[in-house]
């Protein structure tokens, strides 16, 4: 596939070089035109007609084959996808299980902080606030 999508492009760029070539020279045109038989305008239109149905069968076949080399790069991707989920739930399947809570040691009982002095916290319950701030005379 990758091949043919190759061939395709090379394809089209060479009669892309073509195309631009006959249409912004007038003397390539007029020998191109020449080749076949002596020049006349209606051969010109000809020329210039079939040149743009070449292009429409070069830009189809261009479409063509982005298409399906697109849909099958999407198919590809989509199957690694599937093959990495299912290869995460055989590993995460095979781990052992964690140990249970109970064989940890005990954690230590809660012990107030080793201070001399009192907390903020004690040091507030002790002496409440008074329900009026004091007035000053």
């Amino acid at each position: 596939m990758l091949f043919l999508k190759r061939i395709v492009t090379v394809l089209a760029l060479i009669y892309l070089l073509v195309a631009l070539l006959i249409l912004f020279f007038p003397f390539v045109r007029t020998s191109t035109v020449g080749i076949f038989s002596a020049y006349s305008l209606p051969m010109e239109v000809n020329m210039l007609l079939g040149f743009t149905w070449a292009s429409v069968a070069v830009i189809g076949l261009l479409l063509i084959f982005e298409n399906i080399d697109s849909g099958l790069l999407r198919r590809t991707v989509g199957k690694h996808e599937r093959k990495i989920n299912e290869l995460k739930a055989q590993l995460f399947d095979a781990q052992k299980p964690l140990a249970a809570p109970a064989a940890y040691p005990p954690s230590a009982p809660a012990t107030p902080p080793g201070v001399a002095y009192p907390t903020a916290d004690q040091a507030r319950r002790a002496n409440p606030l008074p329900p009026t701030p004091p007035t000053y005379q």
